[in-house]
């Protein structure tokens, strides 16, 4: 056994917590068209983190 401290123990996140349970009430209230018209739209809400073009 090592003399070390282990790593601590994570606690849960209240907020985080809080908020993934509106977001899926959120979805649930969505239609199915909804749903389809909110995915396809990710590409363009989230283009900002597609890589830049290489350059060679």
């Amino acid at each position: 056994m090592s003399d070390q401290p282990s790593f601590p123990r994570l606690r849960p996140s209240i907020s985080h917590a809080a908020s993934r349970q509106a977001e899926i009430a959120r979805v649930r209230r969505m239609t199915v068209e909804e749903r389809v018209k909110a995915a396809l739209g990710l590409a363009a809400r989230f283009a900002e983190l597609r890589p830049a073009p290489r350059k060679d």
